[in-house]
């Protein structure tokens, strides 16, 4: 038996930190169609169970017409069943609020829920505030293969009451052959104890970049209780953060050779962030600008995070008449610690130089 473990798809997410209105709604869209990919996917390699845990929308639910085309897509997927757990951002899912849901789209409500598929038995429930009697009831039979799906960051010891936790110490022992979780953005594999596997199968596309890498979902092959996964990447584009260091680099040139060296193996579909180290000079700071003014149009998205710091020769300013001299020394005469001081007078000269700077 194979089965899907997806989440965190949060259709309907707005999009619109960092990209134009267009790139938004393209996105937004994209990720939909990932959604849909998946569930051609299922189709194509006879998978017959999805499990969603948690998150397939987002906050703002996509509204009616990410709705409709999800129970468009699950009604006419009628030899798949989809195995839905609400997570904190889909709790009150519009995808739940209509009096015909599909049959094959099977939900878990705030006491576990049992689905049997012979030898396998997919159980949930949602989180709340007091989870310790929640944890206490699951009752699992020892002979059958057990998977639990939940949806929370991984916690131990005694806390059992927050909505967006797991407990993984009060999962121990109970028969659970694989916990099935979302919450996490990050693929995680891992056992809870000697009988069971752990995994989060991360959202299905990065959204932003503190969503780097490979994205996509876990695919489970059960064969006579044994179980094998295998992560499958399956995002339409990923964002990659990729560090260049200038220092030591005089020309235009040589800052450019260095950039496309770092951006070697990256997809012109992917969403780039490109952070600048290193100390430069005057000059090299200029050659920047000129570098990497080429590359918004080569990539999807490009942003550009500056955290490189000038080569400093303070002396000249010691007897300078000019604002940048007088602030230059009366930063220099505080009680900062000479790491906080170079700080504050590199943010201060860009400043009065004119550029943007980031705090």
């Amino acid at each position: 038996m194979k089965i899907i473990h997806c989440s965190d798809v949060h259709l309907g997410a707005s999009m619109k930190t960092h990209l134009t209105l267009e790139q938004a709604e393209q996105r937004r869209d994209e990720i939909l169609s990932t959604f849909i990919r998946l569930v051609n996917y299922a189709k194509q390699e006879d998978i017959h169970s999805i499990i969603i845990a948690g998150d397939l929308l987002d906050t703002d639910n996509g509204g009616l017409k990410t709705r409709n085309v999800l129970i468009d897509l699950i009604t006419n997927s009628s030899d798949i069943d989809f195995y839905y757990l609400c997570g904190n951002h889909d709790e009150n899912s519009l995808l739940l609020h209509s009096e015909d849901l599909p049959k094959n789209l099977k939900i878990f409500g705030n006491t576990w829920t049992n689905y049997d598929l012979g030898d396998v038995t997919i159980n949930g429930v949602i989180l709340g505030n007091n989870n310790l009697p929640i944890y206490q009831s699951l009752n699992l039979d020892a002979n059958k293969f057990n998977i639990v799906v939940l949806h929370g960051g991984d916690v131990r010891g005694n806390d059992y009451n927050t909505p967006d936790t797991v407990n993984f110490d009060a999962l121990k022992h109970k028969n659970i052959d694989y916990l099935a979780l979302g919450h996490l953005h990050t693929y995680r594999l891992g056992r809870l104890d000697e009988r069971a596997t752990y995994a989060y199968s991360g959202c299905l596309e990065g959204r932003g970049f503190d969503e780097c890498g490979q994205k996509g979902f876990i695919l489970l092959d059960i064969q006579n209780k044994h179980l094998n996964t295998t992560f499958v990447p399956f995002a339409r584009r990923t964002l990659e953060e990729i560090k260049v260091d200038i220092t030591g680099l005089n020309t235009l040139r040589e800052i450019k050779s260095a950039i496309t060296d770092a951006l070697d193996g990256i997809s012109r579909d992917s969403l780039v962030r490109i952070v600048f180290i290193g100390s430069y000079d005057e000059q090299t700071q200029k050659y920047l600008q000129l570098a990497t003014t080429e590359l918004q149009n080569q990539y999807f998205y490009v942003q550009i995070k500056d955290k490189t710091k000038p080569k400093l020769d303070l002396d000249k300013y010691k007897y300078d008449l000019s604002i940048a001299g007088e602030f230059v020394r009366t930063v220099r005469e505080s009680n900062l610690s000479p790491e906080e001081q170079d700080r504050v007078i590199i943010l201060g000269l860009r400043t009065l130089n004119g550029e943007e700077v980031e705090l």
